[in-house]
């Protein structure tokens, strides 16, 4: 009863994880298993931040296609589509990018004219469109000009910051309004003159003697002592700037002579080298934390001999070439528990020998084991080394096919001297097959060097096993978690 309750956990568990991922990879691929065909466009970009493969590619608001791949050429970004072949794009369509609001997704737009009958061909270039602006060139042309009013405001605050410059400003604009005031009765006087009569030239002449009189007025002895009060202030400041500006040209000076700590950084070349040498370093130190990848990995594999085994995997992808797996499989464990059973027949009446019986009790449990696996690939060739099911090993993949296909084998559990079940080690190979970028086919042989226990030699038949497997990208659960905080 202890064994038949272990073995109903362990399926359960099966079918939930099961359950589990069959339905994120609904969630997340959708648009897997669409039969419509798609062509293959392209364009060139300057700058391509934050556009990565499988970006969303639209045209009038509504997804045409997606990212197929971006590549880096001599100066410029390549970026490779893929078009619902339903979609015509026009001659003179171009590619914009833009993101949604400040802080939202990058995508691209395929602004198209009117259909004029002429079609970009398949696999053609769509260009992008000329003296667009992204948002961060948007944000940097708002921040210049963000420092240049904060200039000026600082001139403002010093020359009319203090009490008196702002009485005397206040006191030369109402100045201002009476003289305009005076002139405005002046000008028409003298449109009101006709020909040359005395008493409309006395009138002028009256006129100017009070606007005259009206100047006077307003040049008195107080306001003449505020006007030099305020030009000696414009001195004052014209003085400062003179003498900030001498001791910028002074410093720019011992800088180009290589004086003080900035010249002598900036003149030395070693110490320039040695700091773009740290800067690289540190660029290195942080490259791969930054370009950090992580996905999730399920394997189910089904032998011949109607046993199976589950893996659950998660890959930490630091650089293209470069990986590392942590995981958990349930294995049947090798290490059998046997208990003898010793029953002895009491004697006869005719007085004949004990009778002994011994029996033997086979305990045969699941195990959960470990995978703790460093990867290197070069080219199509990659290898692998760590934990294989809690025990060393190591173990190479061939990469076919864009990736889709892979051929692999793993050793591990090498024989020791307790070791009864095996020749040499744990041999292990199989290929695998990827479907729509999530689901793969699985098939392969296992343990080709097991022993009978019962004939100390090796299997005429080895274990042969069919399995699927379901993977997932950091980004796949993006969109998952995404979703379910809509539907939340």
């Amino acid at each position: 009863m202890k064994t038949l309750g272990t073995e109903f956990k362990v399926g359960l568990f099966t079918l939930v994880a099961l359950s589990t991922l069959v339905y994120m990879f609904f969630v997340l691929s959708p648009d897997s298993f669409e039969s419509g065909k798609r062509n293959n466009y392209y364009t060139i970009l300057s700058d391509a931040a934050g556009i990565i493969p499988k970006t969303h590619v639209k045209t009038n608001g509504v997804i045409i296609g997606k990212v197929k791949d971006v590549r880096l050429d001599v100066n410029m970004t390549r970026i490779d589509m893929e078009i619902d072949m339903n979609v015509k794009i026009p001659v003179g369509s171009h590619i914009e990018v833009r993101t949604r609001g400040l802080l939202g997704d990058v995508f691209l737009e395929i602004v198209r004219p009117e259909d004029n009958g002429q079609y970009i061909p398949k696999g053609g270039m769509i260009p992008k469109a000329e003296g667009t602006t992204d948002m961060q060139a948007v944000l940097a042309l708002a921040g210049s000009i963000g420092r240049d009013v904060k200039k000026i405001t600082g001139v403002l605050a010093e020359v009319m910051g203090s009490d008196d410059g702002k009485r005397s400003i206040g006191e030369i604009l109402e100045n201002v309004h009476d003289g305009t005031f005076d002139l405005k009765k002046t000008l028409a006087a003298l449109r009101g003159a006709v020909g040359d009569r005395p008493e409309d030239m006395r009138n002028i002449v009256a006129n100017i003697k009070e606007f005259t009189q009206g100047l006077r007025e307003v040049m008195n002895e107080g306001n003449r002592q505020k006007l030099r009060h305020i030009i000696a202030s414009f001195d004052e400041s014209m003085a400062d700037v003179k003498g900030a500006s001498k001791n910028i040209r002074l410093i720019s000076e011992k800088v180009e002579r290589g004086e003080g700590t900035i010249g002598k950084l900036l003149s030395d070349e070693s110490t320039i080298a040695e700091i773009e040498g740290a800067i690289k370093d540190l660029r290195e130190v942080l490259s791969p934390v930054k370009k950090l990848e992580v996905g999730v990995e399920y394997r189910g594999e089904f032998r011949n001999d109607n046993t199976g085994q589950n893996y659950f995997n998660m890959v930490f992808r630091t650089r293209p070439d470069r990986y590392y797996l942590l995981g958990a499989t349930d294995v049947q464990n090798e290490q059998v528990d046997r208990t003898t059973k010793t029953i002895t027949e009491e004697p006869t009446v005719d007085d004949d020998p004990t009778t002994t019986q011994t029996r033997e009790i086979i305990q045969d449990r699941k195990a959960l084991r470990f995978n703790l696996q460093f990867a290197k690939r070069f080219g199509p060739v990659g290898l692998r080394f760590g934990l294989f099911e809690s025990t060393g090993g190591i173990a190479s993949d061939l990469y076919l096919f864009r990736d889709r296909l892979r051929l692999s084998a793993e050793v591990f559990d090498w024989k020791t001297k307790d070791n009864e079940y095996r020749r040499v080690a744990h041999m292990k190979a199989y290929a695998s097959v990827l479907f729509f970028n999530h689901v793969s086919a699985i098939a392969g042989v296992d343990d080709i060097t097991r022993l009978d226990p019962v004939t100390g030699k090796e299997h005429k038949d080895p274990k042969y096993y069919f399995g699927a497997g379901l993977s997932f990208n950091d980004n796949d659960l993006r969109s998952l978690f995404g979703a379910a905080a809509i539907a939340r």
